[in-house]
């Protein structure tokens, strides 16, 4: 695929590292790692909200730091499927968008069936 999307003029790709969850949030460093045109972002999708732990929030953090991570997300929230209760889905997206804040790093939207809270959450933050 990666050849593929060279060879179709891609110069440079940006790999959504949100992972399958909580426990894998370094999920797209190793492509961003091995080639050069590669970047990432960082971040807990709202399916997962309801698994974010302190440690969580820190480990994404130290991430954010890396040179290859450019942004956060996909970060926000999702009541299509509400696989993580609603108020902590809008909890977990507030979490991470103080931390892109203070990282100085734009932030990747997921929203499904939520614009209004969504909207409302993004013009208070």
């Amino acid at each position: 695929m990666l050849e593929r999307a060279r060879a179709a003029g891609v110069s440079t790709l940006v790999a959504i590292g949100t992972g399958p969850g909580p426990e894998k949030l370094d999920a797209a460093m190793p492509f961003a790692e091995q080639y050069h045109w590669i970047y990432t972002t960082v971040g807990i999708h709202p399916h997962e909200a309801k698994e974010v732990t302190q440690a969580h929030l820190d480990e994404l953090a130290r991430l954010a730091k890396h040179p290859k991570v450019i942004a956060w997300g996909e970060i926000g929230l999702d009541y299509f499927y509400d696989h993580s209760p609603r108020d902590v889905q809008a909890k977990v997206f507030r979490d991470q968008m103080g931390l892109a804040k203070a990282a100085k790093k734009p932030i990747v939207i997921h929203c499904r069936d939520a614009w209004p809270d969504c909207m409302k959450i993004l013009e208070e933050e």
